[in-house]
């Protein structure tokens, strides 16, 4: 069946998500340092990461947590310096792909829909969208949160596909991601296409579920894909 309709992830998919995670925890803990912050920069980072990954993106303490771990006192200003590098450093990478773009823009030119599909809370991924340049090309943008979504499950991928107006096999959707995002869409009945970028590059599905039927190292081979369907 050909596609009518290509839904993206936005992280690590449409930018590098994974080097701006990096980058942005790097330098805030460079000018907490900076502020009086009495570690190692390399100390603080790896404990950054692991607050990071315990709980998740959407925590609103890790510079609290990060004093704590390290046994000392709550400090405002080196926490605000913490937090304002890492806005900032947030900002400058925060860009698409070189391909990215050109890519959104030839498969509107297909006449093709296009949606995006993403775990998260809704204001903070459209802000990405918007800062990135893209909000505009898509038809269909449905996150997490706007279906009351814990974490990602097959509910988004159903309310996109409702909203660009297509079946779930005339549909294709690239994540970089493939134990939730791929996971969740091969649920849904999509057409799945990995993306091979960014931290979760070596990551191999935990079950044949969470396979993808085909794989792609950069955005712009989706054309291909698509005319190998």
């Amino acid at each position: 069946m050909k596609a009518k309709a290509v839904i993206f992830d936005i992280e690590d998919t449409l930018y590098d998500s994974s080097l701006q995670m990096r980058m942005t925890r790097l330098n805030a803990v460079r000018a907490m340092i900076g502020a009086g912050l009495p570690i190692d920069l390399e100390i603080g980072y790896k404990t950054l990461e692991d607050i990071a990954n315990q709980y998740g993106p959407h925590y609103t303490r890790h510079f609290d947590n990060l004093l704590e771990r390290l046994g000392l006192r709550w400090n405002p200003r080196v926490i605000a310096a913490g937090v304002v590098a890492y806005r900032e450093t947030s900002d400058v990478y925060l860009k698409p792909f070189s391909d990215t773009i050109p890519t959104l823009v030839k498969l509107r030119d297909q006449k093709l829909e296009l949606g995006v599909v993403s775990d998260g809370r809704s204001v903070k991924q459209w802000q990405k969208l918007i800062q990135l340049g893209v909000h505009h090309l898509f038809h269909s943008v449905v996150i997490s949160e706007d279906v009351k979504d814990e974490k990602l499950s097959t509910k988004p991928f159903k309310k996109c596909l409702e909203e660009l107006g297509v079946k779930p096999k005339e549909a294709v959707y690239v994540c970089a991601k493939p134990n939730k995002e791929i996971l969740c869409a091969n649920e849904a009945g999509i057409v799945t296409v990995r993306m091979r970028q960014g931290d979760a590059a070596v990551e191999e599905p935990i079950s044949p579920k969470a396979k993808a039927a085909y794989e792609i190292n950069q955005l712009s081979e989706i054309i291909e894909t698509l005319n190998a369907l």
